[in-house]
């Protein structure tokens, strides 16, 4: 039988094979097994890491892809021609070897963070995040991972609000007061007490006041007790818009124009509101 043909096998052989068998066998893929590395590939990968020093990056990435052709699946191959591709300032290559890297070894996280630093080389900030969240699904207390995201996140920030500042510089040229006040609006919510912002505001606003003072001097009755109503709205006060809308309702009405386009939006906003206080009878009766 198997056992007693077992006991003949010398003990190097037995230990050799106790050692080998679960690397050879393609049955086993438990990843806690720790791979033997190539001999050769390692020695290939000091000759690359020798050249790396030296600052010659090209020589260095020959070496990491011969060693990568002996065996693809070792990770730090991957990361460390990464590397030397950051050096050469060759994000597209940079990116292409953080991504076999990963698929080498999904939780080995610099991988994640070589990938990132190229994305963020290409300017791919979005391509970057998700990079950088993948990697922080493996390892969520990675320093040089969470600094990334946070670097990238108030990059983020700052090129939106160049792009509302740059927005409203144009609407103010094309006399879109309103517009542009809006806009930066948006831009301080982002970054409040930002100069630029409030360089512009500070020409913007008065500009904007005067002419929505002028805009509602010319207001009739029922058109400002809809805005009244549309402002308490906003700050979810749904029983003093209704109170406004139904105003400027009654008003249309003894104008005769309960049918205007007015009117048919103070009855859908009314409706809005009612809904939100969750008075379902105001809803139908209002449409």
């Amino acid at each position: 039988g198997f056992s007693s043909h077992f006991r003949f096998i010398p003990f190097s052989i037995q230990s050799h094979s106790a050692i080998a068998l679960p690397f050879l066998s393609p049955i086993h893929h438990n990843p806690r097994l720790v791979k033997m590395p190539n001999a050769q590939a390692e020695a290939i990968k000091a000759q690359g890491n020798a050249f790396f020093k030296g600052g010659q990056y090209q020589q260095a990435i020959d070496k990491y892809r011969e060693a990568t052709a002996i065996d693809a699946t070792v990770p730090a191959y991957w990361s460390n021609m990464a590397a030397c591709y950051e050096k050469l300032g060759d994000y597209e290559q940079m990116a292409e070897a953080g991504r076999a890297c990963i698929k080498a070894d999904k939780n080995f996280v610099k991988g994640y963070f070589r990938l990132a630093t190229a994305q963020k080389g290409m300017d791919d900030l979005e391509g970057c995040i998700k990079t950088l969240e993948s990697g922080l699904a493996i390892q969520s207390s990675n320093p040089d991972l969470k600094k990334m995201k946070k670097d990238i996140a108030e990059l983020q920030r700052g090129e939106q609000v160049a792009a509302y500042c740059r927005k409203a510089d144009e609407q103010m040229t094309n006399g879109d007061v309103a517009g542009a006040y809006k806009t930066l609006e948006l831009a301080s919510r982002l970054d409040a007490g930002n100069p630029d912002i409030e360089r512009m505001m500070s020409k913007v606003k008065p500009k904007f006041e005067k002419n929505e003072a002028q805009r509602k001097a010319g207001l009739s009755g029922s058109e400002m007790h809809k805005e009244k109503g549309d402002e308490k709205y906003k700050v979810a006060d749904f029983e003093g818009a209704i109170d406004e809308y139904t105003k400027c309702i009654q008003d249309l009405k003894k104008e005769g124009k309960e049918m205007s386009e007015l009117a048919m939006k103070a009855h859908a906003n009314r409706a809005a509101c009612y809904k939100q206080i969750s008075n379902f009878d105001g809803t139908i009766e209002g449409t």
